[in-house]
């Protein structure tokens, strides 16, 4: 038999079933470490063993589940309910084809007879549904006698048809596509939810537009296209033509959508006519110039708005500042951002959504440089009146994590030490094999302490705890000569400070954070009761205005704040803030956090306008996330003091 949480992996397994999944992610979706996943993954696989359940382990790539429906059953049954996360997410998905495809016949019984769940559990579901459809602009309806309908302009149901039609409603076999761009589980819903022939159609138009205009789509850009230009086609093809309204006049009148998209447009459109017999109406064509102007290619630049070069080097200008790393210079940099924000950018401002394949990664294992990179957002927010999603901020990540790899920081240190020479030579070597960062340039008797200057260095590490003045200078680190785990993690430090010039900045943080400001909160329901409490906290006690709990929410409702580690950070916007703050929320048990989970809540009423203070944030909070079991040792603490005392002790506050 299984555990309790062996059986809440093989659930997690079963949800993304002929999918590849890490340990990674089944360790984010069920607020498990990474380490005892792996632990109980050894009791799934047996149990996957004894009942012929394939199971394949893919080294060092994941693993990937391939359970028949009957299998998948069998699972529920030893389960001894249904799957909370599975059925729920495939009941709403239902429902919200039902609904957004313009069925009005439907009742609460009917889709409780459809479903097998009693009619309380779909009245729960719909209830859900309508709140989150309502951020696309669509109204759910219940009519007394009548039915649950939902109303709502052609281009707001299409995108929430993307959004919220994610699991193929029928079982259809999917097509083959010769394009190992489009994903099989994408091609699956699509053909089952759209038809098959309007996927295959999709495909065709953007080959050709391809061949025509001598550009390669990125895979995602490529899936996105097809996505959204199949659900176009459908719903053409079910006379829910878009026409020429107030909506749809906005695609045509604003900056992102250049000439070179509008001709896309035009070429795909006459392909579908001339191969297909198939006449778009001209805001359906403007509809498809304004996809591909939420495309990047891999071979070339497609032509970008002034809004997109603008922001490019606001960003890149704001996170050298951040990061106290010389990207202004970085050209490979330079020509990634320029390729990806004018699609991204689009995305945003018209609503689009892409998949990231690498969010998962990204998020768990550049966690830090995640978060810092959400601080971006207020940029697209200043052009595009809109928050970019994760997927795009997770992009942006890779992109400057790429840059400041190649581009190494290394500190050059000097050693000063009474042993001679050669004991010297060997505690140095110590240094740089356990921190990368450093380099030690030279290596000094005791005697030349006072001749320092000399020395072109970053770092002074001193095996000798000297009273001479240089024990004041800035850049002087003592060290034990064993070098012990605690000095390593001093070097780090100490090199993070350097590198990032933040070391005037660490008080200013610290008196961000109190014993006042840190809640244990047992038998949290979801994050937006959490979140009430949290921010009427900071509301009662004058440190921000009313609006900005409402801010907190909306930006939630939008894209979750998870970072990673099971780490969140709402926040809201400066102009709301009296004075900076952080309040920290400890959960007794992670709870969902829009896809990820969550047990540790930084809410942060920061002034992310000054770069200053968002750097004195992030130059320890990073620290904590990159830090080995650093979150671990947080979670350990039992009271509020506890935690308050962990995290400077973490920091090295004390």
């Amino acid at each position: 038999m299984l555990s309790e949480k062996g059986l809440l992996i093989i659930e997690k397994l079963a949800e993304h079933n002929n999918e590849l999944v890490t340990s990674k992610a089944l360790a984010a979706s069920t607020g498990m470490s990474e380490r005892s996943v792996k632990t109980y993954l050894k009791e799934v696989a047996d149990f996957c063993e004894q009942n012929s359940m394939v199971l394949d382990r893919k080294p060092g790539k994941g693993m990937k589940p391939c359970f028949s429906d009957a299998q998948i059953g069998k699972i529920l049954d030893v389960a001894g309910r249904k799957s909370a996360a599975v059925s729920q997410k495939k009941r709403q998905n239902y429902i919200s084809y039902i609904l957004l495809s313009g069925w009005d016949t439907y009742t609460y019984a009917l889709f409780s007879e459809e479903l097998n769940v009693s009619k309380n559990v779909i009245m729960d579901d719909i209830n859900e549904l309508d709140a989150e459809l309502l951020l696309f602009g669509i109204k759910v309806h219940r009519t007394a006698g009548y039915g649950i309908y939902a109303t709502g302009s052609e281009l707001d149901i299409r995108k929430a048809m993307r959004h919220f039609c994610r699991y193929p409603i029928s079982d259809k076999q999917v097509i083959k596509t010769d394009d190992h761009r489009l994903s099989r589980r994408a091609a699956e819903v699509i053909a089952n939810n759209f038809r098959s022939v309007n996927l295959s159609m999709a495909v065709d138009m953007i080959h050709h537009v391809e061949r025509r205009f001598d550009i390669i789509f990125t895979d995602y850009t490529f899936q996105m296209l097809a996505e959204y230009i199949a659900i176009a086609l459908f719903r053409v093809d079910v006379e829910k033509e878009l026409k020429s309204g107030e909506q749809e006049q906005q695609v045509q009148k604003n900056g992102f959508i250049m000439t070179e998209h509008e001709n896309m447009a035009k070429e795909a459109a006459g392909f579908l006519e001339r191969y297909h017999g198939i006449s778009l109406s001209q805001p359906e064509i403007m509809y498809l110039a304004m996809l591909f102007s939420c495309a990047e290619g891999q071979n070339r630049v497609v032509m970008s708005c002034e809004e997109a070069l603008s922001i490019e080097d606001e960003m890149i200008v704001y996170l050298s500042n951040l990061l106290a790393a010389n990207l202004i210079e970085n050209e490979l940099l330079r020509e990634s951002m320029r390729s990806f924000l004018p699609g991204s950018i689009a995305r945003t401002h018209f609503g689009i959504e892409i998949d990231n394949p690498f969010l998962s990664d990204i998020t768990q294992s550049y966690a830090s440089l995640f978060t810092v990179c959400f601080t971006v957002s207020r940029y697209y927010e200043k052009y595009t009146g809109a928050m970019p999603s994760e997927n795009e901020i997770a992009f942006i990540a890779l992109q400057v994590g790429g840059a400041l790899h190649r581009n190494p920081m290394t500190v050059r240190a000097v050693l000063i030490g009474a042993a001679g020479y050669a004991t010297g030579s060997i505690i140095a070597g110590k240094i740089e094999n356990r921190v990368p960062d450093v380099r030690i340039v030279s290596i000094l008797s005791s005697d030349r302490i006072e001749h320092i200057d000399e020395y072109d260095c970053d770092l002074i590490l001193s095996t000798i705890d000297t009273q001479a003045d240089i024990h004041n200078d800035m850049r002087f680190l003592y060290v034990s000569p064993l070098i012990s785990a605690q000095d390593e993690k001093n070097i780090r430090n100490k090199c993070f400070e350097l590198m990032t010039g933040q070391s005037a900045e660490v008080s200013e943080f610290s008196q961000m954070l109190s014993e006042e400001f840190i809640i244990f909160e047992k038998k949290a329901k979801n994050r937006k009761d959490v979140l009430k409490r949290a921010c009427q906290l900071l509301i009662n006690k004058g440190i921000v205005q009313s609006e900005f709990a409402r801010d907190v929410l909306e930006r939630e409702k939008v894209e979750a704040t998870a970072v990673g580690c099971n780490i969140a950070i709402p926040h809201g916007k400066p102009e709301h803030v009296n004075r900076c703050q952080i309040l920290v929320i400890r959960l007794d048990k992670p709870i969902e956090w829009g896809e990820r989970m969550a047990d540790m809540i930084f809410l942060l009423a920061i002034n992310f306008d000054s770069v200053n203070t968002t750097k004195a944030f992030f130059h320890d909070f990073t620290k904590l996330l990159n830090e080995n079991g650093a979150t671990d040792r947080l979670r350990e603490a039992a009271s509020p003091h506890e935690l308050c005392a962990a995290i400077r002790k973490e920091l090295g506050w004390n």
